[in-house]
């Protein structure tokens, strides 16, 4: 139910760009496919160069930067009770590890998102959103 509010506010605002397609309802990673595959025929057609980036990023939700999730989300105008459940949310949370019957210590989780959570997927979109909106200026700026 949160993440369901917090995906349309998210919408409603522009925050998530245009071409993150993956866990968005009514797109697939399939639409960028297509979209690259039409670019690479028109710049073979015209006889232009095509400029691709592709990012594999390792231990993305390991490394999310909380604050700039916040950020992000008062950048866009979040305000009242939904940042303030959200930033509850990823704020003192531990974990521990269980080999067998073994418990360790509880760690605190300082930085990064929890992985599992349905709201995991929406907070990383939301932290990167100002990464992919900027790439995408930049390069149109430099290839036009």
């Amino acid at each position: 139910m949160v993440n369901a509010r917090l995906v349309f506010e998210l919408e409603k605002q522009g925050c998530i760009p245009p071409l993150q397609s993956g866990f968005r309802r009514g797109w697939s990673t399939f639409d960028n496919l297509v979209l690259l595959e039409t670019q690479i025929r028109n710049a073979f057609v015209r006889r232009n160069h095509l400029v691709s980036i592709f990012f594999d990023i390792e231990k993305a939700y390991d490394r999310t930067w909380r604050y700039g999730i916040f950020l992000t989300l008062f950048n866009f105008g979040f305000r009242g009770n939904l940042p303030i459940f959200l930033k509850n949310f990823l704020s003192h949370r531990t974990f521990r590890v269980r080999m067998g019957n073994l418990y360790s210590d509880h760690f605190i989780q300082a930085e990064g998102i929890p992985q599992g959570s349905v709201l995991s997927v929406t907070f990383y979109h939301s932290s990167q959103s100002n990464l992919e909106l900027f790439a995408i200026v930049c390069a149109r700026k430099s290839l036009c």
